[in-house]
């Protein structure tokens, strides 16, 4: 069962389960700007909303394909974003997240097909208005990031030496780290993208945002390099270089 839900910028009211036919004319909508996160919408719900806010139908069967390739594709008066959200998880460490998000300067629209832990950020008294969806997009990023560093951090004391007669390779840990190692280095290339490609979409305080999200990745990368080290001090581990800064 799908589900809607929408924040608007000027009030910062939330509306949990918003009806889904009140998405079918440009009329019903909000003032801008807004966030419409759409958990698990239909295909006809899709259509009606593309047709409403004029989108690409390219964006639709993006919004509707399980391809994971993140990307950033500019249609002129909005952005698409096609991401792999991390987020902790006790038993893989991390998991990924797949969202795709149109990005415009009236609305910012986020499509998945499982729970995040963006829902989680927003309830009916709790939520900040905000006046650019830039901005928006960047808190949430940043938000994200921030839980997998805390969760990180957690898990560092409790990983030990694995001997040295055990392969790596045959390790499931080993993997899982040193593919979230990939996925930082995923997310800064994809953000530099956004960063480029969206520039008329941020202002110019934006920028730390962009630093702050970059520096995180940076840190963990640092880490999770530490913890391959400690659990597998007699295999050398590769390193991975990430860029910090966005311009």
């Amino acid at each position: 069962m799908g589900k809607i839900l929408l924040v608007t910028g000027e009030n910062g009211r939330a509306v949990d389960n918003y009806p889904a036919n009140s998405l079918g004319c440009p009329e019903a909508y909000p003032a801008p700007p807004f966030w419409l996160d759409l958990f698990s919408p239909s295909e006809n719900l899709l259509w009606r909303i593309s047709k409403a806010l004029k989108f690409d139908q390219q964006v639709v069967r993006a919004c509707l394909s399980r391809h994971r390739k993140p990307s950033c594709e500019d249609f002129g008066n909005y952005l698409l974003i096609q991401i792999s959200l991390l987020e902790p998880s006790r038993k893989h460490l991390f998991i990924q997240r797949d969202i795709k998000i149109i990005l415009s300067r009236e609305h910012l629209i986020t499509v998945h097909k499982s729970r995040t832990l963006w829902q989680g950020l927003f309830s009916s008294s709790t939520v900040p208005g905000f006046a650019r969806t830039g901005t928006l997009l960047l808190t949430l990023l940043d938000s994200s990031i921030d839980r997998v560093m805390e969760s990180f951090c957690h898990e560092e004391r409790r990983l030990l030496p694995v001997p040295a007669d055990h392969p790596p390779q045959q390790n499931p840990l080993w993997w899982r780290l040193r593919n979230f190692k990939a996925a930082l280095f995923r997310d800064v290339n994809l953000l530099q993208g956004i960063a480029i490609a969206g520039d008329r979409f941020f202002e110019p305080d934006d920028k730390s945002f962009f630093d702050s999200i970059a520096a995180q990745n940076h840190l963990l990368n640092h880490v999770t390099t530490r913890l391959l080290s400690r659990m597998f001090p007699h295999v050398e581990v590769p390193s991975v270089q990430l860029h910090k800064k966005f311009s």
